[in-house]
């Protein structure tokens, strides 16, 4: 990826960080995509014991990455689609 496309992206998804879900935090702040994406991986990594046959490192990246669409879209829940 050259240095123009990578920044294109980075600016994308800052959004995430932005864009908050229809769901709160434990304190009842909403809370953004990025955040919830962050917590996503790191929950994952702490199971992957339970899951030898898993590839934790695509499943990491699949945490990262499954909500990109929504700095564009928002979070859109699925009771409201």
């Amino acid at each position: 990826m050259d240095s123009r496309a990578f920044l294109d992206f980075l600016k994308v998804a800052e959004k995430l960080k932005c864009n908050t879900r229809h769901s709160y935090t434990s304190s009842w702040r909403c809370e953004s995509v990025a955040e919830h994406s962050w917590r996503l991986a790191v929950m994952a990594y702490f199971v992957q014991d339970e899951f030898p046959e898993a590839d934790i490192d695509k499943v990491i990246q699949m945490c990262i990455f499954h909500d990109m669409g929504e700095a564009i879209t928002g979070d859109i829940p699925a009771f409201s689609a």
